[in-house]
This record gives structure tokens, C-alpha cells and sequence, in this order.
């Protein structure tokens, strides 16, 4: 298999633009990335990259090897799956990409129960702040993401459906008062992940009826998790994914805002990405799977506090 080794760190190059950090993705030295990437261009008698100090970049001969050769290696990854048996444990190394604030909540406390779990499988985790997964540009085997997905190219699976919801620390409503209805925020600071000069707006019904308040942020965080900080701190009314907010209603650090009010709009998906090929290694599989299971147990219970 050493041709098809060579053909993934070629992929890798390309996709990283890097032969450093594409060495490191297939756990080998820089110098041997680079030789073998000269021992592949001398074979084809082409030069497959232009480099430069600062990038590698593909040539037109690159890309062209590149669109075969994910062809190559995703044919023969298919033949090594066939080729196992049917209970043979998972193993080799996966890659996953996760937008940030899911990597931290519902992907790394429950990576040392999977690795329990598969011990021939390594993980390697990228977090990013990116909306948009590139698994292919990443060279990741898995995405975790949230939010409706655009027409990327992925195989997605439904994780879990989630709402958002309205918090504040219990000390910030002793002080301004309790909201009993929408227009009610408008007399309260709402902090948001938009920007601070720019106005929001939240949505909410209740049965058949539909609210909408609009208001000027007093402070905006691009970051969920520190958004809940600066609530727990008693600097206002943030609106955050129930998922994100249930420990802290367990600790009581924080409790419900207009409880009797659904925030719109509802059922924010999370779901897991895979590349849309013919199959699905066993690795991938594997975690996909444990992800489900993991989050159908932690979603049953969700916190909800009380008003």
C-alpha cells in the first residue's frame, strides 16, 4: 500500500498547501514528505507543486492528479473495509472538525469514553469558528456542526434538534425585575452575539400568538460561552441554545427568562458530516454512532429551570 500512502500525503500537501503540516497529518517527518513528493513528481515526469517560502500550491498538472487521486485512495479504503471482517474492532486514525463551542460541550467530555470504548482508534480534533465545514480542504473523516446545512457536498446525520432559550443570573433579576412578557425586555439589558451597534432583534410565540422586540445591545461577545459568562456576572438577559445553559440551571448560576414563551425559530439542528462517498469507514462509523447515543442521553434530560 505504500503507492496509496503516497497518493494520501500527496492529497494532504494539496490540501494543506503546507508540506510541514501535511507531514504532520501522516505522522512523518518533513524531510520524507518531501522526498517522496519528489519521487512522485520524477515518476510522472511533471512538477505537481510550485513552492515558495510562504505556500505550496497545486500546479494544473496537481489538480488534475488530485481529482483522480481522491478517487484512487477513496476506491481503495472501500476494498480494505470489504476486505475485514464483519466484527473486526474499529481502528487507524480519525480526524474530526467541530465548530467550536460543540467540540468543547458535546464532543471532548465524552472522548475519554469512546477511546475506552475503541482503544485502536486516535482522534485528532480541530476546533473552528468557521459556519461552513470543509471536510475535504480539513482532509477530516467526521464534522460536527449546528445549524441548517447548505448544499456542501456532505452526508449529514441528525444528532439532536435544539431550541434556543432566555437566561440571566438570578442576582441581575433581583435587581431590574422579572420580565412577565416580551415587550417587558425592552426596560432590560439583552446581551447578544451581534454586533454593538447594530440593533437585534428576538422572535417568540405562544400558542397562535407572535412577538418580536427589538433593542440595542449594550454588549455583544462573538463567543456563546463567554456571552453566558458575562450573564452569570449580572450584566443582563442573554439568549443561548438550551443545551448550552443546563448546567447552569443545575447549579443555579442562571435561570429562565420568559419561561412560558417559545424563542423562534425552533429546532436548530446538530448534526454530523461525513464526505459524501460510498461508504463509511468503520472509525468514522464508530464515532458517529457514539455521538448519537451520547447526545439522544444527554438531550433527554436537559436541564430546565424553573422562572
Amino acid at each position: 500500500m505504500k503507492d496509496i500512502d503516497t497518493l494520501r500525503l500527496f492529497l494532504a500537501v494539496a490540501e494543506e498547501g503546507s508540506f510541514a503540516r501535511a507531514a504532520q497529518r501522516q505522522h512523518l517527518s518533513a524531510a520524507v514528505a518531501t522526498r517522496r513528493i519528489a519521487a512522485l513528481e520524477a515518476e510522472f515526469g511533471v512538477r505537481l507543486f510550485s513552492r515558495s517560502t510562504r505556500h505550496v500550491g497545486a500546479t494544473p498538472e496537481g489538480l488534475l492528479l488530485v481529482e483522480h487521486a481522491r478517487g484512487i485512495v477513496a476506491a481503495a479504503d472501500a476494498a480494505s473495509e470489504a476486505l475485514q471482517t464483519s466484527d473486526a474492532a474499529p481502528s487507524g486514525h480519525l480526524r474530526v472538525l467541530a465548530r467550536a463551542g460543540l467540540g468543547r460541550h458535546i464532543v471532548v467530555p465524552y472522548l475519554g469514553e469512546f477511546r475506552a470504548r475503541y482503544p485502536a482508534v486516535t482522534i485528532s480534533l480541530e476546533l473552528t469558528e468557521a459556519r461552513v465545514l470543509d471536510l475535504h480542504a480539513r482532509g477530516c473523516d467526521v464534522g460536527v456542526t449546528i445549524g441548517h446545512l447548505d448544499d456542501s457536498g456532505l452526508v449529514a446525520r441528525r444528532l439532536v434538534e435544539t431550541d434556543s432559550l432566555l437566561c440571566a443570573s438570578p442576582d441581575y433579576l433581583a435587581r431590574r425585575g422579572v420580565p412577565r412578557l416580551p415587550d417587558d425586555l425592552s426596560h432590560h439589558d439583552c446581551l447578544t452575539i451581534q454586533a454593538a451597534d447594530a440593533a437585534a432583534t428576538w422572535h417568540f410565540s405562544r400558542e397562535a400568538e407572535r412577538f418580536s422586540v427589538r433593542f440595542q445591545a449594550p454588549v455583544s461577545i462573538s463567543d456563546a460561552d463567554a456571552l453566558l459568562g458575562c450573564a452569570r456576572a449580572g450584566l443582563g438577559i442573554v439568549m443561548v441554545a438550551d443545551w448550552l445553559a443546563a448546567d447552569d440551571f443545575t447549579r443555579g448560576s442562571l435561570v429562565r427568562v420568559l419561561p412560558g414563551f417559545q424563542v423562534e425559530p425552533r429546532g436548530t439542528p446538530i448534526n454530523a458530516l461525513y464526505p459524501s462517498r460510498a461508504y463509511l469507514p468503520r472509525k468514522a462509523r464508530a464515532f458517529v454512532e457514539f455521538l448519537v447515543e451520547k447526545c439522544a442521553a444527554r438531550f433527554a434530560g436537559l436541564a430546565r429551570s424553573p422562572a
